[in-house]
């Protein structure tokens, strides 16, 4: 059974239940006790569920309209692997210290929690993006500022004069719906504004885009291929996305997807500020987990 089919059948077991027992899920997906626990982490690490002594429950609902909808988080759970291989490949494009756009998304959001822990610069639109660095690193983070997207889990904003137009970055990193011969492409003319005034202000663009991307197709073109100068995919990339790619004069970066745990970004040394916060948390894993500022849970 895929990864994502067993993640698919953690969710739907624990929905509506108080708390299920790890002995339980191994049944329903029919995996061995480090496998579940692999995917467990995972989507703990997500704000799925959370973890309780002796197995796993739902997550906290703190507010009825959380920013991370479950529209966002049905994109979590797609191709989780591919996205975990581009977004290590991606992380290795940086150096500190740098200065860096990441516009919000799934796969975007993986390659933050790759980012190095301090030394950065990070201009982002993305929520959950911003709530793993403010909460994780050191990093300076800054937000476009706008209207809050929650389906998304963006912020937009419908004015000209916003931080975009103030930073000046080396790269810029983003996710799209589909990539074909007319180029980037999204259903949503929203975001297209504010992916072109963040292009403009960064010397390269980078596409992180899995080979998925390359079989679907959308209405609206964010940018032709020749303007984006590294695609980083993974090795499910046909030879015909490839070589439509290369001729577009894009350099291709292919990211090897291999199944296991994924390795954690290396954590920064503990400060007093939180050894108090672990205190007031309380022991891990017994449902007191601390919210962030955002209305769900950082990513540990």
């Amino acid at each position: 059974m895929l990864k994502e089919e067993r993640c698919n059948l953690i969710l739907k077991y624990v929905e509506g239940r108080d708390a299920v027992s790890y002995e339980e899920l191994m049944s329903v997906v029919e995996a061995s006790s480090a496998t579940l626990r692999r995917d467990v982490d995972q989507l703990c690490e997500s704000g799925l569920i959370r973890k309780i002594r002796g197995g796993v429950a739902q997550a906290v609902k703190t507010d009825p309209r959380p920013l991370q909808s479950y529209f966002f988080r049905d994109h979590q759970l797609r191709n989780m692997d591919a996205k975990d291989a581009i977004a290590r490949r991606a992380a290795e494009l940086v150096q500190v210290p740098d200065t860096l756009i990441l516009f919000g998304g799934t796969t975007v959001m993986r390659f933050a929690e790759y980012l190095p822990t301090s030394g950065l610069t990070v201009l982002t639109d993305s929520l959950p993006v911003t709530s793993h660095l403010a909460l994780n690193t050191e990093n300076r983070i800054f937000m476009t500022g706008g209207e809050v997207l929650a389906q998304q889990g963006i912020v937009l904003s419908p004015f000209d004069d916003g931080p975009i137009h103030h930073v000046a970055a080396s790269t810029f990193f983003v996710g799209c719906h589909a990539v074909t011969q007319a180029g980037i492409m999204e259903d949503d003319p929203l975001p297209l504004r504010a992916v072109r005034a963040m292009r403009r202000q960064a010397q390269r663009l980078v596409v992180l885009a899995d080979s998925s991307k390359f079989q679907e197709n959308r209405s609206l073109v964010v940018c032709p291929l020749a303007e984006v100068d590294i695609f980083i995919t993974d090795s499910g990339i046909s030879d015909k996305a490839h070589k439509m790619l290369v001729d577009a004069g894009a350099t291709v970066l292919v990211a090897d997807v291999q199944g296991g745990a994924r390795p954690r970004p290396a954590a920064r040394a503990a400060t007093p500020k939180d050894n108090r916060d672990r205190a007031q948390d309380g022991p891990e894993g017994t449902g007191n987990e601390r919210k962030g500022s955002l209305g769900y849970a950082p990513w540990r």
